[in-house]
Order: C-alpha cells, then sequence, then structure tokens
C-alpha cells in the first residue's frame, strides 16, 4: 500500500510559480519512463538471436526505468496530482512517440534504440533540472540524479556498440 504525501502550502508556495510548468515536465517525464520500462521489458523477452545472452542487461534497464518512474511518480504526489495510468497517454507524452519495440530485436538494433532512447532522457532531466534550479529543489535534486542515471546509461549503450564491431586488424 503506497501513502500518498502531498506538499503543505509552504512547500507548493516554495516550488514557486512555475510549479504547473515543473508538473507538465514531470508528467512528460513519468510517461518516457513508463514507455521505456516497457519496451526494456518487451525485449528483455523477444529478445532474437545472439541477444539471448543479454536478455538480464534489458531486464535490468526495465528495473531502472520502472524505478525511475516511480521516483517521478512520488514527486508528482508531492506536488498534488498524479501520474497517469493511461498508456495511450504515455505514447502521446512521452517525447519519443510510439515505440515499437518488436522491431528491435536483434542486439544491434535494440541497443541502438535504446541509446535514443537514454539521449532524450538526457535532454528532458537537462531541460528539468535547468527549469527548476534555484526554484524548486526538490524536483531539481531529483532531475539531477535521474540526469546522472541517464548519462552513465548512454555511456554503456555507446560501449556495447562499440565492442560489437569486429575490428579488422591488419
Amino acid at each position: 500500500m503506497s501513502i500518498k504525501f502531498i506538499m503543505g502550502k509552504k512547500s507548493i508556495e516554495i516550488a514557486g510559480p512555475g510549479v504547473d510548468g515543473t508538473i507538465a515536465m514531470l508528467h512528460k517525464a513519468y510517461a518516457f519512463e513508463m514507455s521505456t520500462f516497457h519496451y526494456f521489458q518487451y525485449v528483455a523477452i523477444n529478445i532474437e538471436g545472439i541477444g539471448v545472452l543479454h536478455q538480464g542487461f534489458f531486464e535490468e534497464r526495465a528495473k531502472e526505468e520502472l524505478g525511475h518512474a516511480k521516483e517521478v511518480s512520488e514527486r508528482l504526489m508531492q506536488l498534488g496530482t498524479n501520474s497517469t495510468d493511461d498508456p495511450a497517454r504515455w505514447e502521446k507524452e512521452n517525447g519519443v512517440g510510439r515505440l515499437e519495440p518488436s522491431r528491435y530485436l536483434t542486439l544491434r538494433s535494440a541497443v541502438e534504440k535504446a541509446l535514443e532512447f537514454e539521449r532524450a532522457a538526457i535532454s528532458l532531466y537537462n531541460d528539468l533540472s535547468n527549469a527548476t534550479k534555484d526554484k524548486d529543489h526538490g524536483t531539481y535534486e531529483l532531475a539531477l540524479e535521474l540526469l546522472k542515471d541517464e548519462l552513465a546509461d548512454e555511456q554503456t549503450m555507446e560501449d556495447i556498440l562499440a565492442r560489437l564491431e569486429i575490428q579488422d586488424k591488419k
């Protein structure tokens, strides 16, 4: 059972007059995280070829994205609203559109698509941190934490793609 915590009047006041914009950005972040959770979970279950050796990697990414969604949802509740439970809204609000994970079931295509998502997340959390810096410290700290995670994930995806290439030793 989850306990809903709504910020007091003073806390919402501290979040500032731009709290509606912050809430909109958090809704986008939640939609993004839930969409990418679904992508990674689907790929983990259905990946083909040599990718089956890396199912656990995609399962871990799914778990991480779901954890991010939970953190964003908790912040939304603190700001007096709830995240949406409608996957159709996730697709509309996520900033990356329809993900279609069934199109990316080889190891290379799955990681290349994941890299696109990591870069979109970096932009999203960078924008959120810039919008809330010196205004809404709770959201700012969350944005920085998630930005740090996404930066590390981007590096991981780039490293995987670099290692998938067969080097010519001539």
